[in-house]
């Protein structure tokens, strides 16, 4: 009896080894991500300081996957690195067909980036907006103390246009004056996409090259930051800045 309570409880082991084997095997198994990114590059330079707009496709083999965090690292000819970490993402919801049948309406939604959930071989596209968080950092304590700065002005009922000769408000400025970085010439590209299961991020490189008629379009939002800058704390009657953009294509 007891030689067939043994043969019964291996059996029942024996039942269970197939599902162990899978468990084990999933748990083995890394998610593998294919990064497509698309062959363009919208550049750009604003009070949010120099930014980066593509769109990236991502395809996870193997298993399903979380994108936890993009990041793209540039680096000049020069040698000269900056580092942009995503910050929003767009994705087409549904298309409505037009009437006359003559065109679609895409309907988009815009999003702060936090995570994009991919599912195994399942092709997920995005446009995904970049921004320099070492500017951003610097950024946000100068506009807190402008916005103080102007608080206080209200209180002891001076004119806003006294900001012109405070610290904060010239720091601000400068901040957009040399924080513009952008060069004539080769820049190597590579975008990181982290997974929340690795610790070592999928890597996909590139290149693209700046022109000096890019440089000096965009150079001429600097003082376009001045404008918004000027709108935003002392005369709201002056126009929001129409900015450029330069877009360059990416190689191999």
């Amino acid at each position: 009896m007891d030689t067939m309570f043994k043969i019964l409880a291996v059996l029942g082991a024996l039942a269970w080894l197939p599902q162990l084997i899978i468990f084990i095997r999933n748990i083995m198994i890394k998610p593998k991500l294919k990064i497509i990114p698309e062959n363009q590059l919208e550049i750009g330079y604003t009070t949010f300081g120099p930014i980066i707009n593509t769109r990236i496709a991502f395809v996870s083999e193997n298993k399903k996957a979380l994108i936890e965090g993009i990041e793209l690292e540039l680096t000049h000819e020069n040698n000269d690195t900056q580092k942009f970490k995503w910050k929003w993402f767009e994705e087409t919801l549904y298309v409505i067909d037009l009437p006359d049948n003559s065109a679609s309406l895409p309907t988009r939604k815009n999003q702060t980036a936090i995570a994009i959930n991919l599912l195994k071989d399942e092709l997920i596209e995005k446009k995904i907006g970049f921004q320099q968080k070492t500017f951003q950092n610097d950024q946000k304590v100068l506009v807190q103390n402008t916005i103080e700065d102007a608080i206080n002005l209200g209180k002891a009922q001076k004119p806003l246009g006294d900001l012109n000769a405070s610290k904060n408000y010239n720091d601000l400025k400068d901040i957009y004056q040399n924080g513009f970085n952008w060069k004539i010439g080769e820049y190597i590209i590579k975008y990181k996409v982290y997974i929340n299961s690795l610790k070592s991020p999928f890597i996909k490189e590139v290149s693209f090259k700046m022109t000096s008629l890019d440089v000096s379009s965009l150079k001429n939002n600097i003082d376009k930051c001045f404008s918004e800058i000027e709108r935003s704390y002392i005369n709201s009657e002056i126009p929001y800045p129409t900015w450029n953009w330069a877009v360059v294509s990416l190689k191999e």
